[in-house]
């Protein structure tokens, strides 16, 4: 008695690769929503004199994959000034995976935090929970 089982890997390799691209963008989704959160908790928490309003509006994240930006919010600063945070994570990611990256890139942030005042602090605080929360 002979059993012959016909298995198609073209078919296991199209499931597999579906598979992890629903990960994927479930992954981007939940960083999407932190990325949000941050953005919030870093505005709203800052408990510092901006006289320019470009600080509080460089909060910034940038979701990537292989290297390319597929999802972010790079905060608009006041009168079209240019924001250096985006640059800043284009200079920080590996090119390898998701990578999530949040901050602000106002070359001041980290004297003004370093001063005392909440400028990241508490929305890195944030990130790093609700990271934990969601993807253990």
């Amino acid at each position: 008695m002979n059993i012959n089982i016909n298995i198609n890997m073209g078919d296991f390799d199209r499931e597999a690769n579906e598979a992890t691209e629903r990960l994927y963008q479930a992954a981007i989704f939940e960083l999407h929503n932190i990325g949000e959160n941050y953005i919030t908790r870093a505005k709203e928490s800052g408990n510092y004199q901006d006289q320019s309003a470009s600080l509080r509006n460089a909060h910034s994240y940038r979701i990537y994959r292989d290297g390319v930006s597929v999802d972010g919010n790079i905060g608009e600063l006041p009168n079209g000034k240019p924001n250096p945070t985006g640059t800043m994570f284009d200079r920080l990611k590996t090119g390898k995976g998701l990578e999530f990256i949040v901050g602000n890139g106002m070359e001041y942030a980290s004297f003004v935090e370093g001063m005392g005042f909440n400028v990241t602090t508490s929305g890195f605080l944030l990130v790093e929970r609700e990271i934990r929360e969601r993807f253990g």
